[in-house]
């Protein structure tokens, strides 16, 4: 049996009271009464419902079967069975309240959460906490009035990235980190940039370039200028004390590499030094070796230069005719030949004068044994019958050759 009551233009049902157009109060509010109360709207399927004509706006019915009709016309937003009000052009579904804690769902438009100041943590004891997008571009965003800040923990190791106010842009690693690692996992190239320029790369193969992108060996820096290094040791110059270690060069390409220590040079020598040389004769027709000068040297593989020094002072022991202006001549031999190395001086007057020749050189030898001597000769009598001797007494005589090892 159903009561109702019309009072006011007011319907109640089980409700003599009715406390709004249509007020209905279940028979049963209470108990354990197995009677089925409420309200059952009118179920139709899609078609039914996208068959409708002259709809009241906020009419609402139950779609029970999607199986019919089709998504459009005012059907178009029916794609599953629920309740579903007109609201003057569509059919719109009864959206029931999605609690993100236990269940998943789609924004339909952007929104925004309002902390009101408080703390929004999210914390998981288990899994990773994720934010992931499908789109062109995903972004984070951190801006605070006075910092930026991402801080990043695992365990007791921080990492930290920031910008402030001041302009300071930093990248820390802290707590008890025990490394800081930048880089990548694939073969692609690691670069810093200062206003969008390349200045530092580190290729896939390991070589690190200063200055150009594209560096041929573990190092290579180009300053962008010619004939500098674009190197400096600043606490190293040229007044810095020489120490032991190898020396730093520079190869044909602008390698630096190091240069061994040179070992230090030895002389070798061979040298006739004589306060009592034996005297000699010397005339116009033939060179007469200058006793003690013939000296052999043995030349190291690959030559060497052969420094020559010769100095002698001789009085003239006889005085024959016509003698008194005559020149006399000291020349270099090698291997028996004569150099383009002399000296050539005039007597100062008759037999019994003294004189004085010397003369230096630099002579390069191939590898081998050779005979180096001095010797003299006339070279314009001045009245001195061709033929005739002049003695040479020798009175201090020295003759070296000698080359660096």
């Amino acid at each position: 049996m159903v009561n109702s009551t019309f009072l006011t233009a007011q319907l109640g049902i089980n409700n003599p009271s009715p406390a709004s157009t249509l007020d209905i109060t279940a028979k049963n509010s209470t108990g354990t009464s197995a009677n089925t109360d409420g309200l059952l709207v009118p179920r139709v399927d899609r078609q039914r419902a996208q068959a409708m004509s002259a709809i009241p706006v906020s009419t609402l019915i139950y779609v029970n079967n999607i199986a019919t009709g089709t998504l459009a016309g005012t059907a178009a937003n029916i794609n599953a069975v629920g309740y579903y009000y007109f609201n003057g052009t569509l059919w719109t579904k009864l959206v029931t309240p999605v609690n993100i804690y236990n269940s998943d769902g789609t924004l339909t438009g952007p929104r925004t959460v309002t902390t009101n100041g408080n703390l929004l943590t999210f914390v998981n004891g288990a899994n990773n906490v994720k934010v992931i997008t499908s789109a062109t571009e995903g972004a984070l965003s951190a801006n605070g009035s006075s910092r930026g800040w991402l801080n990043l923990i695992g365990g007791s190791s921080n990492f930290d990235y920031y910008v402030d106010t001041t302009g300071v842009v930093q990248i820390n690693s802290s707590g008890n980190s025990t490394k800081f690692s930048v880089g990548s996992t694939n073969a692609t190239s690691l670069a810093l940039r200062t206003n969008n320029i390349e200045r530092f790369i580190v290729l896939s193969s390991g070589n690190v370039g200063i200055g150009t992108t594209v560096p041929n060996t573990k190092l290579e820096i180009s300053s962008g200028t010619t004939n500098v290094s674009g190197t400096r040791f600043t606490n190293l110059n040229s007044a810095s004390p020489i120490s032991t270690g190898q020396t730093l060069g520079v190869d044909s390409v602008g390698n630096v590499i190091t240069v061994a220590n040179p070992t230090a040079a030895s002389v070798t020598t061979a040298s006739v030094n004589s306060t009592t040389g034996a005297s000699f004769n010397v005339n116009d027709t033939a060179a007469t070796m200058v006793p003690g000068t013939s000296q052999t040297v043995t030349i190291p593989a690959g030559g060497k230069a052969l420094f020559i020094n010769f100095m002698l002072g001789i009085d003239y022991g006889s005085n024959p005719a016509g003698s008194g202006a005559s020149y006399y001549e000291a020349r270099l031999y090698i291997d028996g030949v004569a150099t383009d190395c002399y000296m050539r001086t005039q007597e100062y007057g008759p037999g019994g004068f003294s004189a004085q020749f010397s003369f230096n050189t630099v002579k390069f030898l191939t590898a081998g044994n050779h005979t180096v001597d001095v010797r003299m000769t006339r070279t314009f009598n001045n009245g001195v019958a061709s033929g005739i001797n002049m003695l040479c007494i020798p009175i201090s005589m020295s003759f070296n050759a000698t080359y660096l090892n």
